[in-house]
């Protein structure tokens, strides 16, 4: 009876083996489900000129010139808000950990001879020009301001 139960042994061992398997599977997935935040992607318009274009809300959009942006490279940044806007253009963002994003130029108004730095945007109004580094990849909320226009933007930054 030794031998058959030495036999029978890996026969039990392997289905019970899947199924501490797949439920360790579900588990970690579940885990992850719940730490790590979802970070919605927006919308994108292709811009001649390998631009791309995200819109911000109602009237207000930005045009990356780099994207799906990556941490730890300066990207040029271009706004535009349609309409009227006095005042400053504002822009901050960060990240789930804390980390603020650097704004290393800008925004700064774009003279109108100069909008789009030669980027055909079919977007009326005032344009401001940036460039931002992102520090870290992950999961990232800018916030802009221009005149009473405000928008945000969730986006994720790659390594």
């Amino acid at each position: 009876m030794a031998p058959l139960q030495a036999r029978a042994a890996p026969l039990l061992a392997g289905p019970l083996a899947v199924v501490a398997a797949l439920a360790g599977l579900a588990l970690t997935v579940g885990e992850g489900k719940t730490s790590a935040p979802r970070c919605g992607e927006p919308r994108t318009r292709d811009l001649p000129g390998a631009a791309v274009e995200l819109g911000l809300a109602a009237g207000l959009w930005s045009a990356w010139l780099t994207y799906p942006p990556v941490a730890g490279e300066t990207i040029t940044v271009l706004w535009r808000a349609e309409g009227f806007v006095p005042g400053d253009f504002r822009l901050a963002g960060a990240d789930g950990r804390g980390h603020r994003l650097a704004v290393e130029f800008g925004p700064s108004p774009v003279l109108p001879q100069l909008r789009g730095g030669g980027l055909r945007w079919p977007r009326t109004g005032r344009e401001w020009g940036s460039r931002v580094r992102f520090s870290d990849a992950g999961c990232w909320t800018l916030a802009v301001e221009a005149g009473a226009k405000r928008g945000e933007l969730r986006l994720w930054v790659r390594r």
